[in-house]
């Protein structure tokens, strides 16, 4: 059994722990990729602070920066709610799986995308910021923002929304063979939730 919880990503960690432990499943499943774990949980479990990384000038690591930057000004965690399920789950013994597309994969597809995809994205960006994450998470209409990004951005749509979607989904019915008669409990972006419960049905 198979049961996606859609989050915005700024999840709190007791509303994060509050879920599974209402939900109380066998496997944990994350919207992470085994190299994305290394570099945001593995410190944090490991116990140390590692060197500053440099700074990703890639188009997924501009983003990604400018997100981090906005939540750190706003005294929040982005990619709280996958920190601490895997925290969670490797503290009390149950078993983590790791869903999505390999974050390099990802990069090398976003490098891939038209020059007009590119500045459009920086556009986007410089928009974004003009508002708090929690002005812009309130209320959020997910199906809407997806229909505009297929519309404006076709070819990134293509690489992070479907692509990552046909893996993700791909992956949780391998752990649904692989753990047969478990509760599998998967912490997904709200811009996957629906459609990879719908092709899970």
């Amino acid at each position: 059994m198979i049961k996606i919880y859609g989050t915005d990503h700024l999840m709190s960690k007791e509303a994060i722990e509050g879920i599974i432990k209402d939900e109380n499943p066998d496997v944990i499943a994350v919207e992470l990729c085994e190299t994305r774990f290394e570099l945001m949980v593995r410190p944090l479990l490991d116990n140390y602070l590692d060197e500053k990384p440099k700074e990703d000038q890639s188009l997924i690591g501009k983003i990604s920066n400018i997100i981090k930057k906005k939540a750190d000004e706003e005294n929040l965690q982005y990619g709280s709610d996958q920190i601490n399920t895997c925290l969670y789950a490797k503290a009390n013994g149950i078993q983590l799986e790791f869903v999505d597309l390999d974050i390099m994969k990802t990069k090398e597809l976003m490098e891939k995308i038209p020059p007009e995809e590119t500045k459009g994205f920086m556009q986007e960006l410089v928009k974004f910021q003009s508002q708090t994450l929690k002005e812009q998470t309130k209320n959020i209409d997910v199906n809407q923002i997806l229909k505009e990004m297929k519309v404006k951005f076709p070819i990134a749509f293509e690489f992070l929304i479907n692509m990552r979607n046909l893996v993700i989904i791909n992956n949780l019915l391998k752990l649904e063979r692989n753990y047969p008669n478990k509760k599998i409990l998967c912490f997904l972006g709200k811009g996957h939730e629906k459609i990879v419960e719908d092709a899970l049905k």
